[in-house]
């Protein structure tokens, strides 16, 4: 297939999905690839937008903007700029961290019928197929990048998937396009770039159609992943399954790649990060061989999944310090950074704390363990954890509740219950301690 518009409008025009399509967003970093498909993309007349990430990484990164600020003024192409914090989280490599920053700044921008487009290429889906290889991944890995898949609230395609770097750099010439070259692509620490500069070389001057080769098993193992990802549908349609948690009991009918693979697919349907097949095995070891009761908990990409009354959930991960204590006055909202939310008094009237507390020294704090309070309206003095268990409030969710203390005294447990003691009475003003989202975002 010869690279140009016409080819280029041909591939967007027959989405696999049947979505109509009405903007395009171009993920425009300046470098040749993107460059080339910009030039392409403004030969036609579709509805494209462009947009560079610029992850702070390097110290002409702004200039990188400037040129494709001009780039598209010249091409008469709408561009905009989205900073992103790229630094290396949760144990994750540069390179995943910089990846995962930046689809999380483009999915912010398509909406239904938009699609995000990016300017991967064959040599990019050999580097990409080796790298799940050695990292031991399955057929999902091995499928490496498809040419359209959902993001966001639309789709997301790579028009030159097809195509090869030696075609989109003769292009480049042909057309006399000026690019941006990023010296972090001559690093060889990073993976990517020690397989791009010293083994495709290598395995090229063996074996000269390795590219070729290794896109058409990516797409053997897509359609493995496909028919895989039909049958997990299948079983967890089965089992009724919720689409946010699974029954521990039904799984056990299962044998280990068949719950291994339903595993995968709950997840992915969940627009979680899935987890590795070490991962997988954890969660089956200890999911589904501990105790009810056990603090079942396994975590991974800024997920945890936990075992609660025979169902698996995942969360997002909450590193959350239960230790903090806060001292408060009841009459300011109460920023709490590690839960990214704000503890306010909310005016109630027959309910509530009394009135008075507001400007005595309140203390705020997390449940350690042996608390107790006796709440408004129940008799006697009842432990939180007997309380939370009847409140049917999920194991990980408890120490994020606060707990709001006049000296030695637990006089609320915010949200839920108040000490009898500290009720307001019947018609006067009260006060309920409520947890409400921070309006601030840059306190976290």
């Amino acid at each position: 297939m010869i690279l140009n518009a016409e080819n280029i409008l041909q591939c967007l025009n027959h989405t696999p999905t049947g979505k109509t399509i009405k903007t395009w967003w171009l993920a425009y970093s300046g470098g040749v690839d993107s460059q080339v498909l910009l030039h392409l993309l403004s030969q036609t007349k579709l509805d494209v937008r462009a947009v560079y990430i610029d992850h702070g990484l390097q110290a002409v990164s702004g200039q990188w903007a400037e040129h494709c600020a001009q780039s598209c003024q010249q091409l008469n192409i709408p561009f905009q700029t989205i900073a992103v914090n790229a630094c290396a989280k949760n144990g994750e490599s540069p390179e995943a961290s910089a990846r995962h920053a930046r689809y999380q700044a483009l999915a912010t921008l398509v909406e239904e019928h938009h699609c995000l487009l990016t300017a991967q290429h064959q040599d990019d889906q050999a580097e990409t197929f080796l790298l799940q290889l050695f990292r031991g991944a399955g057929a999902a890995g091995l499928a490496a990048m498809p040419f359209c898949d959902s993001f966001s609230k639309g789709l997301h395609m790579r028009p030159l998937l097809e195509f090869t770097q030696n075609d989109i750099l003769t292009y480049a010439k042909q057309y006399d396009l000026n690019w941006v070259e990023d010296p972090s692509n001559q690093d060889d620490r990073y993976d990517r770039n020690y397989l791009r500069n010293r083994i495709m070389p290598l395995l090229k001057q063996r074996w000269p159609a390795i590219d070729k080769i290794i896109s058409t098993v990516a797409k053997q193992q897509a359609e493995n992943k496909q028919l895989l990802e039909y049958y997990a549908a299948e079983e967890l349609k089965y089992i009724h399954a919720d689409p946010d948690s699974l029954p521990v009991d039904a799984l056990l009918d299962f044998d280990e790649p068949h719950l291994r693979n339903i595993l995968r697919y709950w997840i992915k349907q969940q627009n979680i990060p899935v987890p590795s097949r070490k991962i997988l095995q954890q969660i089956m070891q200890q999911m589904f061989t501990e105790k009810e009761d056990a603090k079942s908990k396994v975590s991974w990409s800024g997920f945890d999944m936990y075992r609660y009354k025979g169902e698996l959930i995942v969360v997002p991960a909450i590193h959350h310090d239960d230790k903090q204590i806060f001292n408060w006055d009841g009459q300011q909202p109460l920023m709490i950074a590690s839960l990214s939310k704000q503890l306010t008094m909310k005016k109630t009237t027959g309910r509530g704390l009394k009135a008075d507390i507001i400007g005595k020294d309140l203390t705020v704090c997390f449940r350690q363990g042996g608390e107790h309070i006796k709440p408004a309206g129940r008799n006697g003095t009842h432990s939180l954890k007997k309380l939370f268990q009847e409140a049917a409030i999920p194991v990980w969710q408890r120490s994020r509740i606060p707990l709001v203390y006049l000296g030695d005294a637990l006089i609320a447990v915010a949200g839920y219950w108040i000490a009898d003691d500290y009720q307001a009475d019947k018609g006067s003003a009260g006060l309920e301690p409520v947890l409400t989202e921070s309006p601030d975002k840059s306190i976290i």
